[in-house]
């Protein structure tokens, strides 16, 4: 038995695991779903929020009586391995889905724009609110291409604006921390959002002991969660 700790993406909360979290309790792991501070219940205006604020909530939501093992999705990546730098005796395996898993001293912004996202050119960022958001006129195609419309609708009642401070974080990350921790990558194969391009890029320029594929769009989670919980169980162990 371990316990997960599920990151979820850009503009997401803990709400976007909801078919995960019953399926890997069900293969009898605890599982603790976050919302990143400033999203969800975690309410905190967008200019407070930056890296370190995230890795914080998470280092806190770590279980000290089972193993620990990290999902995160999207851009936050960023917080899996800063976490992992932080709290390495405490994170069995790191697993990135689809996600922005840097390597030493770069940051978000040092990725982007990802000329084949189609999201790229419907993202508003706002300098002054410090906070991005994207067009909903490009979700269905570009975050939930194969999910099914109620979960489209879901998405668009609960999507918020995401805190841009973190993006502009450079990752400080040593081989005897973050280094330990053991790295795993699930490629999302149809991917719009983080493009395969950028995802196989991240992979060979930052390393990963175990890497898996699924033909799934971004949001996998919804679209395919038992293939995704099957996924993940195949990496961790």
């Amino acid at each position: 038995m371990a316990h997960y700790l599920l990151i979820h993406g850009s503009w997401h909360g803990a709400w976007c695991w909801h078919k995960v979290v019953p399926r890997l309790e069900a293969a009898g792991h605890a599982v603790t779903a976050i919302d990143l501070p400033g999203r969800g219940r975690a309410k905190r205006a967008a200019p407070l929020v930056g890296l370190d604020t995230m890795v914080r909530a998470c280092a806190a939501a770590l279980r000290s009586d089972m193993p620990n093992r990290v999902l995160v999705h999207s851009r936050y990546g960023i917080v899996a391995s800063a976490l992992a730098e932080r709290a390495w005796q405490r994170i069995e395996r790191s697993i990135y889905l689809a996600s922005f898993m840097l390597p030493a001293g770069k940051r978000v912004a040092s990725y982007l724009p990802d000329a084949d996202s189609l999201l790229t050119p419907h993202i508003t960022v706002n300098k002054l609110g410090l906070w991005d958001w994207l067009s909903p006129t490009i979700y269905r195609e570009g975050l939930y291409a194969d999910c099914d419309p109620a979960d489209v609708e879901l998405a668009r009642a609960l999507l918020v604006r995401e805190p841009v401070r973190p993006t502009l974080n450079r990752l400080k990350l040593t081989e005897d921390r973050y280094g330990c921790v053991p790295r795993a990558y699930i490629r999302l194969t149809q991917d719009q959002a983080v493009s395969l391009r950028l995802q196989d890029t991240l992979i060979e320029r930052t390393g990963a002991d175990r890497v898996e594929s699924i033909a799934a769009s971004h949001s996998a989670y919804f679209s395919q969660p038992q293939a995704l919980v099957d996924t993940v169980l195949k990496v961790s162990g």
